[in-house]
């Protein structure tokens, strides 16, 4: 069944930030989200005109939700068929967080204060930061960055490997580099290689270095006109040579 995506206007989103206790009374008070429309005093949505077929997450694991991620981030990105400008709209994600996804939010992120204001709401620090760790957005973005196309096995493979080292790569994500498809498939490839051959990814200097190579590059070349394997060829080459700096007395890499 096809239904139009409900969203949340400019001005309830800033009337939810702003009144955060009571939102969290809200939820936690309530099992729907019928308390809504009296915090609002009217009808809280607005239906906009992009459509989708009704599909539902998965919540199936209580004891640990985020095992669920990676399979929710596949079923989102597969079902809400939007433009990367459209998953720029807070009033698309706010809507979904307060309306089709609410049972799923509760799932994943049982309220709390922290919870309430770091993955239900959007903040107003940074916002390109934002939509990666956002409860929703969070899972459509990852699988967009790292869906690869030309993976015809399994073009989710990088996706799974992002799930596995969400807390680490969300600051990789979120830098500008990242706009670009290209660079951002030729890094993540060149992690998970690098990890496969017995890297260590997490460690604060290679993370650090690499980061700091990328950047480099979008100064030194124009960055869009190298191709993926370029991207994959630096970036494991310069993985290595911060092992090697770090780590000189282990034998991993020649």
């Amino acid at each position: 069944m096809k239904i139009n995506i409900p969203i949340l206007s400019e001005e309830k989103i800033i009337t939810i930030k702003t009144n955060q206790k009571e939102v969290l009374k809200g939820i936690t008070e309530n099992q729907g989200n019928e308390w809504l429309k009296n915090f609002f005093r009217e009808e809280p949505f607005t239906r906009s005109k992009l459509m989708i077929d009704s599909f539902e997450l998965d919540m199936s694991n209580k004891d640990d939700p985020s095992i669920t991620d990676f399979q929710n981030a596949k079923r989102i990105f597969e079902n809400l068929k939007i433009t990367p400008s459209q998953a720029c709209d807070e009033r698309l994600w706010m809507g979904l967080t307060f309306s089709l996804f609410y049972d799923y939010m509760k799932y994943r992120y049982p309220a709390t204060a922290i919870s309430i204001k770091n993955k239900w709401l959007f903040q107003n620090n940074s916002y390109k930061r934002q939509i990666f760790r956002h409860g929703l957005s969070m899972l459509w973005w990852y699988a967009f960055i790292t869906y690869d196309e030309n993976n015809q096995d399994n073009p989710y493979e990088l996706t799974e490997f992002a799930f596995k080292h969400k807390d680490f790569l969300i600051s990789i994500y979120s830098r500008n580099f990242c706009g670009s498809k290209t660079v951002s498939l030729g890094l993540i490839k060149a992690l998970k290689k690098f990890e496969e051959d017995g890297g260590i990814i997490t460690s604060k200097a290679i993370y650090n270095g690499v980061v700091k190579y990328v950047s480099f590059l979008g100064g030194a070349y124009i960055i869009d006109l190298l191709t993926e394997q370029e991207i994959f060829d630096k970036c494991y080459a310069h993985l290595v040579e911060i092992y090697k700096q770090e780590y000189p007395h282990q034998s991993t890499f020649k």
